[in-house]
């Protein structure tokens, strides 16, 4: 489902990073935001499942929101978190299958850089596990956004040896937009925390970027040097 209505959009940033030779009309056609919510399955509804998946572009405009319909028994909505009911995930209602929307996302972001929060559990919702890591720019996971693990704090990603852990959403777009999300007692809309997300990347976009371009560089010279290409 294409929806070509555009978003009101938050506040444009005023920072330094903001400012770079790349045009409006580059971004737009680069760069997409994405959020999705989750309705649960099986004993309790602890087994998270795909129910809706909305898609921003640079200027906020929605290109992509659709429910998705569930093939296993729901067994908890999160209505009071995802916003979703029931009949919304009915075909009668709209909703789209899964292999549908998997489709017409990978469609969409195929060969666009992909910005959001929590990303991976996302793609992992959608099934999407190839989408290239230096196209993806996830605020859960770029360090400057991050706070340190406390010397007595759990792990909550031992196999990632961190030694910082991701801050919510809410609070990032709080404390670096002054914008208010996901308020308490109201659900989540996934394209206003979509739209976060761009806007704290677009606030952070250039120093964002070198780093992006640093990992690359280095990754080419690993994989360089391991292939013998630099002897």
């Amino acid at each position: 489902m294409v929806v070509n209505v555009p978003l009101r959009r938050s506040p444009s940033s005023t920072s330094v990073d903001d400012i770079d030779d790349v045009d409006d009309s580059e971004m737009t056609s680069r760069y997409l935001a994405l959020d999705c919510e989750m309705v649960g399955i099986g004993p309790n509804g602890s087994t998270s499942r795909l129910a809706r998946v909305s898609i921003v572009n640079w200027r906020s405009e929605v290109v992509y929101d659709a429910h998705v319909r569930v093939s296993e028994t729901v067994t908890d909505h999160r209505t009071h978190v995802s916003g979703i009911s029931p009949e919304d995930l009915l075909e009668s209602s709209g909703a789209v299958s899964f292999d549908d929307a998997r489709r017409d996302v990978m469609d969409l972001i195929r060969g666009k850089v992909v910005i959001g929060h929590g990303l991976r559990g996302d793609f992992a919702a959608l099934g999407i596990y190839d989408h290239p890591w230096h196209d993806v720019r996830d605020t859960a996971r770029y360090e400057p956004f991050m706070r340190p693990l406390g010397p007595h704090e759990y792990n909550p990603t031992p196999f990632d040896n961190a030694t910082h852990v991701p801050k919510k959403l809410k609070i990032l777009a709080r404390d670096k937009l002054k914008m208010e999300i996901q308020v308490d007692g109201r659900p989540h809309c996934p394209i206003e925390d979509a739209v976060a997300a761009l806007e704290l990347y677009k606030r952070h976009r250039v120093k964002w970027e070198r780093a992006i371009m640093y990992k690359v560089k280095r990754t080419k010279e690993i994989c360089g040097s391991g292939s013998g290409e630099s002897r």
